[in-house]
């Protein structure tokens, strides 16, 4: 599952994207990619593993919620 969201801060597109994949131990990682939409490599990359998909599962719609709140939308959005 991913999902990419943008949204723009003083006149600057800014991207952040959350994906969610299975690992081969089992565990589930949940990486956020975070920069702006003008350069090649992201600003950060953030990966956590849970242990758990439904825990892994719950956390990637924290973050969409929390992304959601800070202005970004997705990237199919017409909004924003």
């Amino acid at each position: 599952m991913k999902t990419m969201m943008k949204r723009t801060v003083n006149e600057r597109m800014r991207y952040y994207t959350l994906e969610l994949l299975p690992n081969l131990f089992g565990e589930w990682l949940l990486i956020r990619t975070y920069g702006a939409c003008k350069h090649l490599k992201p600003t950060g990359v953030i990966c956590e593993i849970y242990e758990d998909g439904h825990k892994a599962q719950m956390a990637y719609q924290q973050w969409v919620e929390v992304k959601y709140t800070k202005g970004y939308r997705c990237w199919s959005d017409k909004k924003g």
